[in-house]
């Protein structure tokens, strides 16, 4: 069952394939949410938050609209409403606390997931969150620019210095 089928379902109240839905868009609500808190019991609680507010405002949800960047959205609103809520610093060294390496058990992969995440823990926040929407989440800089609130021409600006900036990490690994 494809994702648009799923939402039809939604809207009749019935939730049989609720966990499909889920495990499909999981990904995308967790790193929205983890760019801007880094405290991963409240994104767990965020995320919650997030399926919720989709599911009671369903009918708000255009049919063919890519749900990542509908969900993206959300989720980041929902972590910046909290985040100024709680009037907190956060850390982000707590992101490599959420260690959901590939599915295999493949320790090679799951050492780089480790590198990737201390790389990117390395970004400011902003960067970080363009660099996870793009480059984890799949996101259009389009999009991106409508979840960041920031004109097209300064994601594309922060998400190529950052990733120039990642580069030179990366080659200065190589080189010890």
């Amino acid at each position: 069952m494809n994702i648009e089928e799923i939402i039809d379902e939604f809207r009749t109240a019935n939730y049989t394939h609720f966990d499909q839905f889920y495990n499909e868009t999981k990904k995308t609500v967790f790193f929205a949410i983890l760019s801007i808190i880094k405290d991963t019991s409240v994104v767990d609680d965020l995320m919650q938050d997030t399926y919720v507010k989709f599911l009671e405002n369903i009918n708000k949800y255009t049919a063919k609209t890519n749900i990542n960047a509908y969900l993206s959205t959300m989720a980041h609103n929902i972590a910046i409403n909290y985040y100024n809520r709680e009037k907190r610093l956060v850390h982000d060294d707590e992101i490599i606390d959420y260690q959901q390496a590939p599915d295999n058990n493949d320790k090679e992969n799951k050492y780089q997931y480790v590198e990737v995440m201390e790389l990117l823990k390395t970004l400011d926040d902003i960067s970080r969150e363009i660099v996870v929407l793009h480059t984890i989440n799949d996101l259009k800089f389009k999009e991106i620019a409508k979840i960041v609130d920031k004109p097209l021409g300064t994601v594309l600006w922060i998400y190529n210095k950052a990733i120039k900036e990642l580069k030179g990490k990366v080659g200065a690994n190589d080189e010890k």
